[in-house]
């Protein structure tokens, strides 16, 4: 039988990655293709300053410690790079996790935060409305009209039906069953604020609601459906 080295087995250590990701306003994640990013690299730094290094594919989007001293804490960095091996953010993201054991592997995630990033970005802002679970028709909403802030600014984007995103524009209602969402190209990245106003056949607001969300970088972002209660 074997004995305490497990015959040689080792406990695993696994550190994953996200970029940008916010589920608390909406917003899943970012790609590694909105920022270039080819390699991650993850450094394990042990209470001792030792550092073991491992490199995977962005897309791979986790790299895997063996046999580290089991129940050791490390505190992992990580950096997205280039595919020069030039790191993409202005400093490395740190967690903290205990080295796997034996049958008791340890995992942790990186969120790579979006003030991290080198250079200035631009996204594709797509977005839904539904009227509390309705569509225009259903819920009575004739006009909407929609104001969204960047980083507390408030943008100047056009969405591809036409409609201002400053909040000065009252247009037809888009119904959220339509087969492509409302989007606007070229959009400030980071965290946002949304105003939506459903208005009836007089003008008046109907149903409102501001939104916290984020708006990611590049073209590859997700559809956010806004659902906006009644008016109270």
């Amino acid at each position: 039988m074997c004995g305490a080295d497990h015959c040689g087995l080792q406990g695993h250590t696994i550190v994953k990655w996200t970029f940008d990701a916010y589920p608390d306003w909406m917003f899943p994640m970012d790609s590694c293709v909105d920022f270039s990013a080819l390699k991650v690299r993850v450094d394990a730094q042990a209470a001792d300053a030792s550092v073991v290094t491992k490199i995977d594919d962005c897309g791979v989007a986790q790299v895997t410690f063996d046999g580290l001293p089991e129940g050791e804490p490390y505190t992992m960095f990580v950096e997205p790079e280039d595919g020069a091996g030039n790191p993409l953010v202005t400093y490395p993201t740190t967690v903290m996790v205990d080295a796997g054991a034996y049958q008791a592997d340890t995992t942790v995630t990186a969120n790579v935060p979006w003030t991290s990033w080198i250079g200035s970005f631009t996204g594709t802002f797509l977005f839904r409305l539904s009227w509390a679970g309705q569509g225009c028709s259903a819920a009575g909403v004739v006009d909407q009209v929609v104001t969204l802030k960047v980083n507390g600014t408030v943008v100047s984007a056009v969405a591809d039906n036409g409609q201002r995103l400053d909040g000065t524009d009252p247009e037809p209602c888009y119904d959220v069953t339509q087969a492509f969402p409302q989007s606007a190209k070229d959009v400030p990245f980071g965290p946002a604020e949304l105003t939506i106003e459903g208005r009836d056949s007089t003008g008046m607001p109907i149903y409102t609601k501001t939104f916290e969300t984020f708006v990611g970088a590049g073209i590859t972002n997700p559809t956010i459906t806004f659902d906006v209660p009644a008016a109270t």
